[in-house]
């Protein structure tokens, strides 16, 4: 996640405004939080955005989709440990 993107994902999907640190360090924690607990949905995540890339899409656009897809993974299946990481994302700054 280099881009504003992600800020974006995280402002449309649980309606929150972050900061671009913040945003980047968010999608960074869950990726950790995802290999360690659920390998089979972080290779989603990575298949996801290697299909994006495949697909040549803009890196600002790539960031957004996969953003926007870890976050609904993350709110369908952990909503407590989405809820956790946020807090602590916030808390830290």
């Amino acid at each position: 996640m280099e881009t504003k993107s992600a800020k974006q994902a995280v402002s449309d999907v649980l309606k929150m405004e972050l900061e671009e640190r913040n945003s980047q360090q968010l999608y960074y924690s869950i990726c950790a939080y995802l290999m360690e607990r659920d390998e089979l949905s972080y290779t989603e995540i990575v298949k996801f955005k290697c299909s994006l890339l495949l697909d040549d899409f803009y890196q600002e656009l790539i960031d957004y989709f996969v953003m926007e897809f870890v976050l609904n993974k993350m709110h369908k299946k952990y909503p407590l440990a989405l809820s956790a990481l946020t807090y602590l994302v916030t808390a830290k700054s």
